[in-house]
C-alpha cells in the first residue's frame, strides 16, 4: 500500500512539473504574469513599507554593498573600457552643447549658483591670497616694469639715454658681475611684498565689483559661445586616455571614500529621510511617487520573462528548476498523510 502511495505522489509531481512548465513556456506566460502583477500591486496596496522592511535592514544592506563588498579586479578595467568606448562615439560629432542644456536650464542654474554669495566671497578670497596668485601677479608686475623701461619713450627721447643705460649696465657687470642679477632679485622681493600687502585689499576689489549681475553676464557670454560647439570638440583638448585616466582615479578615490565614517554617516541619514517620508505609506504609493506604474511593470516582465524562459528550456534546465521547487512537497510526509487519508 504504501508503495502505491510513493507511485502516486511520483505520478503526480511529474503532471505538476508539466502543467507548471507549460504555464511558464506556453502561450500562457502572458496571462500569468498580468495576473500575478495585480495580484501583487493589490496586496502592495495593503502593505506599508515599515512593515515589510526597517530601517536596520535596509542600513545593513546598504553598508554591506556600499562600503564592504571589495570588487573584483576585472571592474576598474571594464570601467576603462566603458569610458574609452564613451569617448569614441561618433554621436558626439552630431550633437551640440546647447542640445543637452537649454538656454533656460543654464540661466537657472547660474542664477541659483550666483546666489551662494559667502561661497562666492570664499572663493575669490582664497585665490587671491593664495601663493600662486601672489607669484602670478608679481612675475606679471615685474614683466611689465622691466618691459616698460626696456621701451620707454623716455630712454628713446633723449639724447644718448641709451647709450648711458648699457653703458652703465656694462660698467656694473665689469665693477660686479652678479649686481644685475641682485638687483633684479630685489626688486623680485619688492614686487612681492607689495603684492602680498594688497592682496586683501584685491580681493575687495574684486567682491565688490564682481557682483553677481556683472558675473552671469560674463557667464551667459560665456555660454552663448559654447552651447553650439559639438561635444567632440572637447576631443582637440582632451584625449581618451585622460578620460581612462580619470576613471580610474575616481574609481580609486571612490574606494578610499567608502571606507571612511562620513560615508556610512551620510548613508544611514539618507536612509533614515526616505523611511521619514515613506515609512507608513503603502508599497503602491511609494511606487506612485516613484512614477513606476502598473503598465511598467508588467511591460518589463513581459519583455524580459518569455525569452529568459525560453532559453532555460532550450539548454533543459527550466524543468529540474520547476522540479526541484516541487519535489520537496510530494516526497514529504504531510503529502503521504494526505493521500492515506483520501484513501
Amino acid at each position: 500500500m504504501a508503495e502505491k502511495k510513493t507511485g502516486l505522489a511520483a505520478a503526480l509531481l511529474d503532471a505538476h512539473v508539466d502543467y507548471v512548465v507549460d504555464e511558464l513556456s506556453g502561450p500562457g506566460l502572458t496571462a500569468l504574469i498580468d495576473e500575478e502583477v495585480e495580484a501583487a500591486l493589490v496586496m502592495a496596496g495593503k502593505l506599508t513599507l515599515g512593515a515589510v522592511v526597517t530601517r536596520k535592514q535596509i542600513k545593513d544592506t546598504a553598508k554591506i554593498f556600499a562600503a564592504k563588498v571589495e570588487f573584483g579586479p576585472g571592474l576598474p578595467e571594464v570601467v576603462g573600457d566603458i569610458a574609452r568606448k564613451l569617448f569614441a562615439h561618433s554621436i558626439h560629432d552630431k550633437t551640440q552643447v546647447g542640445e543637452l542644456l537649454t538656454d533656460a536650464h543654464f540661466d537657472e542654474f547660474a542664477t541659483q549658483i550666483l546666489e551662494l554669495e559667502t561661497l562666492r566671497e570664499k572663493i575669490i578670497r582664497g585665490v587671491v591670497t593664495s601663493p600662486l596668485y601672489a607669484d602670478f601677479a608679481s612675475d606679471l608686475l615685474y614683466s611689465g616694469i622691466t618691459g616698460y623701461l626696456a621701451q620707454s619713450n623716455v630712454t628713446k627721447n633723449i639724447p644718448g639715454a641709451s647709450s648711458m643705460l648699457k653703458f652703465g649696465r656694462a660698467a656694473l657687470n665689469v665693477a660686479k658681475p652678479s649686481l644685475e642679477a641682485t638687483l633684479e632679485e630685489g626688486l623680485r622681493k619688492y614686487i612681492a611684498k607689495a603684492v602680498q600687502a594688497s592682496t586683501a585689499r584685491s580681493a575687495e576689489f574684486l567682491i565688490n565689483n564682481a557682483d553677481a549681475e556683472a558675473l552671469k553676464e560674463l557667464a551667459l557670454d560665456t555660454w552663448d559661445r559654447v552651447k553650439e560647439q559639438p561635444i567632440g570638440a572637447l576631443r582637440e583638448d582632451i584625449e581618451a586616455r585622460n578620460v581612462e585616466e580619470l576613471f580610474v582615479t575616481g574609481f580609486e578615490a571612490w574606494r578610499h571614500l567608502r571606507q571612511q565614517d562620513w560615508y556610512a554617516v551620510i548613508i544611514d541619514a539618507g536612509i533614515d529621510g526616505f523611511f521619514d517620508k515613506y515609512e507608513d505609506a503603502t508599497l503602491a504609493a511609494l511606487l506612485d511617487d516613484l512614477g513606476v506604474t502598473r503598465s511598467h511593470i508588467v511591460d518589463e516582465a513581459r519583455r524580459y520573462a518569455p525569452s529568459i524562459v525560453k532559453v532555460l528550456k532550450k539548454k533543459k534546465l527550466l524543468e529540474p528548476i520547476v522540479r526541484r521547487r516541487l519535489a520537496g512537497f510530494y516526497g514529504s510526509d504531510a503529502l503521504a498523510a494526505a493521500l492515506a487519508k483520501a484513501g
